[in-house]
């Protein structure tokens, strides 16, 4: 392997991958080069020489797309946050489109046409969490993001994907960085609740003086110290609530939740549309995290139940269904494909919403024996998805609807959502 700067003749951008990275040929061999379109010749240094590709560094666009446009932050090829601000946002809509269908045929040999990508009507400030590097600096404390396939730290003034109350607190911390007390490396995570004014601080492996932190009472809900998992309440109420679709969340500085507000209600409208519930059906949610799908989903079901692998996601889950009223839920924490093989009851629907690396081959069986009616699988990985995909095709289930929503405008990831129907 090769490092350094080399330069090399124009090359011409053929595609881009699922990583929003360009695809090019010199000699035969595969250049990956960031912020370029098809149908561009650039002039590109390398970066990275290994036996089977290479890396560039875009230097100068020579022959220039129409659908790029002027990148709307001035740490866009700095930060490695976004890949697609030099992109029109129809143009963003259709290359996602594409890629998905790419991904569909090249990983699970399937046809089916993918549907137009849900978009947004204002594709920024949407970002209802952020998460900061604090590292110490040649000149002090540094805050701001990793620059793309690197341990730099770009600091950041201002996040354009971020809702603007998050850039306000980040901007009060910024201002008094110095007031943190940090060994190593810190984080920051700051979570918007969209139930009150307030915010979620969560300051990990780092702690704040006492100035900064009647600065940020006027703004904070809540206040939190974090190292190794274990958090401890400096200020405030011990949890945030989050509103999605017809139901309110109780979320603690560990919960996940959906980033962008706006998108997750026509997600919520969709898993309920693909189910079209009876007062008769027994649903499983597996991967249930906080019970953002089952809380959503109950009123119109007989039964619904939620699995999860973290016990104290699962508490939490539970605690959700006291707020919202909701008795027909049942949270059970394990392994999904363990749980759903003891589970002593006929599933009608089943919805999957597993990490990035997918379904276990285990609990593909597990879901396989239960042979349930319809299976719902969101996803933010096509690769991962599509494989999976395959395996329920080859088993009896006919793939009825592939449907990306674009959950992270900017940025090259989508989410996807598709139904199975039991042949």
């Amino acid at each position: 392997m090769k490092h350094g700067t080399s330069k090399m003749p124009n090359l011409l951008i053929e595609n881009l991958n699922h990583s929003a990275e360009g695809i090019g040929h010199d000699n035969g061999k595969v250049i990956f080069v960031p912020f370029v379109i098809s149908g561009e010749t650039v002039k590109v240094d390398i970066i990275e020489d290994k036996k089977d590709y290479s890396r560039g560094l875009l230097r100068e666009v020579i022959t220039r797309s129409p659908h790029r446009i002027e990148a709307r932050c001035p740490h866009y090829t700095d930060c490695g946050g976004c890949s697609y601000q030099h992109l029109s946002y129809y143009h963003q809509m259709l290359l996602k489109q594409k890629i998905i269908q790419d991904v569909f045929k090249r990983i699970g040999g399937i046809d089916l046409e993918v549907k137009k990508v849900i978009a947004m009507n204002e594709p920024w400030n949407y970002r209802n969490k952020v998460v900061w590097h604090i590292l110490q600096g040649q000149n002090g404390l540094e805050m701001g993001f990793y620059r793309l396939r690197s341990n730099t730290l770009v600091e950041i003034e201002q996040c354009f994907l971020l809702r603007p109350i998050l850039n306000e607190v980040s901007n009060i911390i910024r201002e008094m960085i110095n007031e943190i007390k940090v060994v190593g490396k810190g984080l920051i995570s700051i979570r918007e609740s969209n139930e009150s004014d307030g915010v979620m601080v969560v300051f990990i492996d780092c702690i704040p003086g006492e100035r900064l932190l009647k600065k940020l009472y006027s703004v904070a809900h809540s206040i939190y110290l974090q190292h190794k998992r274990f958090s401890e309440l400096l200020f405030g109420e011990k949890k945030i609530i989050q509103r999605a679709g017809c139901s309110k969340f109780y979320l603690g500085p560990h919960d996940f939740f959906q980033v962008n507000s706006v998108q997750n209600e026509k997600l919520i409208a969709l898993v309920n549309r693909y189910l079209e519930l009876s007062n008769s059906d027994k649903v499983l949610d597996a991967y249930c995290g906080v019970g953002t799908f089952s809380l959503n989903i109950a009123r119109g079901a007989f039964q619904v139940i939620g699995i999860d692998s973290n016990s104290q996601t699962i508490k939490n889950a539970a605690s959700n269904s006291i707020l919202n009223g909701i008795k027909n839920c049942q949270f059970i924490a394990g392994r999904c494909e363990k749980v759903l093989l003891n589970l002593q009851t006929r599933l009608n629907s089943i919805i999957v919403d597993p990490p990035r690396s997918g379904l276990k081959n285990e609990f593909i069986k597990a879901i396989l024996s239960i042979s349930p009616e319809k299976i719902v699988y969101i996803s933010c990985n096509p690769i991962t998805l599509a494989r999976d995909i395959k395996q329920f095709v080859l088993n009896d289930y006919k793939l009825l609807d592939i449907q990306p929503i674009d959950m992270f405008p900017q940025t090259s990831s989508v989410e996807n959502i598709v139904l199975l129907q039991k042949i």
